[in-house]
């Protein structure tokens, strides 16, 4: 659904090079990997490389809701997931001197039926594009949570809404901030195990990852975004004592303002996921996502809506999720 994201880009930029002003972008829509069982794993989301004065603060919540439905069947795994999920965070920034900002985030997340499935379905319709496991499962239902080994239960979650997720710190360092060129950060990161893994809200294993942020300012209404990081998330995990991979996540993104308090996002973003040798799409492979978004400033406030498509054949990652962002900082 997001394949006409490059000709509304280009739209925004006619629209920005008329009246291009002061502008310094609102950074990049904050996604990662939705998919339930990816979300007891930790992630960098996407941000942007530039961090928060010294002394200033960032208060922030979202909330994304994601649909997935997807079902494998073989000699090594039974899997069945229809349900969306709610990932709500409320998660605070400060900077603790230039160039040095810190962060935690606390997730609440809901397995439930849902309100996406007649949109998607439409959509899909639209575009050709139906997946027929869709009609296995009312509407709007949660039909099933549950990834089987014939010897082991690998994952198995029931309706449950708003319960604990792990909770991460971050940490931000700007490395490179020299006018004309890319502003360049590190980052860093570690999960708690704080989730309830027996109902899948977490791995039961902290994670940490580490990672690049880089921005770059071409034309006075056009601003560019990358992200690159690593996770290493710590097993086994599950009663079937799945060993982990090391996990990739990588983003790109163009932010183009319309006018100055408001600017659209296209962006691109790849994930691997850690898990391995289950043979299934449901739990290994590597996913590409599409992303298009706005962000709204509002004197202190920036509001942020994202749709992130899954767009490659495997089902590492959630078919459709949206967000919602607002976030007070000075």
């Amino acid at each position: 659904m997001l394949r006409y994201g490059f000709v509304l880009l280009l739209l925004c930029v006619l629209v920005s090079a008329a009246g291009a002003q002061d502008f310094s972008g609102f950074g990049p829509a904050p996604v990662r990997n939705y998919q339930p069982i990816q979300l007891i794993f930790l992630n960098l989301p996407f941000e942007r490389a530039r961090t928060l004065p010294a002394g200033a603060i960032d208060v922030h919540i979202e909330t994304v809701e994601s649909n997935t439905i997807a079902t494998a069947s073989n000699d090594q795994v039974e899997a069945q997931l229809k349900l969306e999920t709610n990932r709500t965070v409320i998660g605070g920034k400060v900077g603790l001197r230039p160039g040095l900002e810190v962060g935690l985030d606390i997730p609440f997340i809901s397995h439930f039926g849902g309100f996406l499935d007649p949109f998607i379905d439409g959509v899909e319709h639209a575009f050709g594009t139906f997946n027929p496991e869709r009609d296995l499962y009312p509407d709007n239902s949660f039909g099933a949570f549950s990834v089987q080994q014939p010897h082991a239960t690998l994952f198995q979650g029931k309706r449950q809404v708003f319960e604990l997720g792990d909770l991460w710190a971050s940490g931000k360092q700007e490395l490179l901030n020299e006018p004309g060129l890319p502003l360049v950060s590190l980052r860093a990161a570690v999960k708690a195990p704080t989730g309830r893994a027996s109902a899948v809200f977490g791995s039961g294993k902290p994670d940490f990852g580490l990672g690049f942020a880089a921005e770059y300012q071409p034309l006075a209404w056009l601003v560019l975004y990358g992200d690159l990081s690593g996770i290493f998330p710590v097993g086994p995990i599950t009663p079937a004592r799945l060993t982990l991979n090391p996990m990739l996540n990588q983003g790109v993104a163009a932010e183009a303002m319309v006018w100055r308090p408001f600017s659209l996002l296209l962006q691109q973003e790849t994930y691997t996921s850690p898990i391995h040798g289950v043979g299934t799409r449901i739990l290994s492979g590597t996913v590409v996502e599409l992303t298009m978004g706005a962000n709204l400033r509002w004197r202190d406030l920036l509001f942020q809506f994202a749709a992130v498509d899954n767009i490659s054949p495997v089902a590492t990652a959630a078919d459709f999720s949206v967000l919602l962002r607002a976030a007070y900082a000075r």
